[in-house]
């Protein structure tokens, strides 16, 4: 007996019509929601995070200065005015004697060379010194006449006070022991001639601290401008006024015909007005060189 499967070929492979329906509706479905899909407005993008906040810091002044601080005007020559201005070889020798004075009494440091080259100097150049300071007294003798010690002491005052500014020791400390140290090394006939130099040197510390307090002082400004509306902060302080000159050279042999007053001691008895800067001066010891 042979066995056979019916022909394929010859079923009946018709589908019942709901079946046809149901595969159609499906059909369509899927279609529908790709169109949905392709023509839906996408999703917006998820807004930015906020810049991190940049906290603000308020300037400083430099060199652990005080604010509110009044610093000199500037001269002329682009340089801020001090009592070390026009000065003549004698009182610029007279003042490098007093930087260093100064220093010898704030620069505290291993052996304390400010100090011992201070107290060399004093006797090497001695008689150099003493002619100095005799030159210096009869220039303010002849300037202001029964008043020149006065007006002398005055801008002495102001000399040490400007060299004492706490804010600048440490840098005008390294360079009075370099300049110390040359004065030290130098015959005394050369000293007149290397004071102005001696002196530019041991000025510039307070120049570069009145430049770059005046940049603080630009910076604050800006700073509040921006971030500071409800801090009260005062930009432009007055400025020093300028410090009394030192007089003019007079030659050594010169003896005046009458004795020279200021105007302001033409009345007997009437002081000597000598104009000095506002500040609070607070006078340092120092050291004179008597006169023989």
């Amino acid at each position: 007996m042979s066995l056979s499967c019916p022909d394929n070929d010859q079923r009946d492979l018709r589908v019942p019509p709901r079946t046809v329906v149901r595969r159609f509706h499906e059909v369509a479905s899927v279609t529908a929601l790709a169109l949905i899909a392709g023509c839906s407005t996408p999703e917006k993008a998820p807004p930015a995070p906020p810049p991190p906040v940049v906290p603000t810091i308020k300037p400083l002044p430099p060199m652990g200065a005080v604010e509110e601080m009044s610093i000199p005007e500037v001269g002329d020559d682009g340089k801020y005015l001090t009592p070390n201005r026009g000065v003549t070889a004698n009182t610029a020798l007279w003042h490098v004697r007093m930087a260093l004075n100064v220093a010898a009494l704030s620069c505290h440091g291993v052996n304390e060379p400010a100090r011992i080259q201070y107290n060399q100097i004093l006797h090497v150049h001695e008689a150099a010194l003493r002619e100095a300071n005799a030159a210096v007294d009869r220039n303010y003798l002849v300037a202001y006449g029964t008043g020149g010690l006065k007006a002398r002491e005055l801008l002495n005052t102001v000399v040490y006070n400007f060299f004492a500014l706490p804010p600048v020791t440490k840098s005008f400390c390294a360079v009075a022991i370099e300049v110390g140290a040359k004065v030290l090394a130098m015959p005394s006939n050369q000293l007149l001639a290397y004071a102005p130099e001696a002196l530019a040197a041991l000025e510039k510390p307070f120049q570069d601290f009145y430049a770059a307090y005046a940049d603080y002082l630009r910076r604050l400004a800006e700073w509040q401008s921006r971030f500071g509306g409800t801090v009260t902060v005062v930009v432009s302080p007055t400025p020093l006024p300028p410090p009394p000159a030192p007089p003019r050279e007079v030659a050594s042999g010169f003896i005046p015909a009458a004795p020279v007053t200021p105007p302001s001691a033409m009345v007997p008895g009437a002081p000597v007005r000598v104009e000095v800067p506002t500040f609070p001066l607070t006078p340092m010891r120092e050291t004179f060189i008597p006169v023989q």
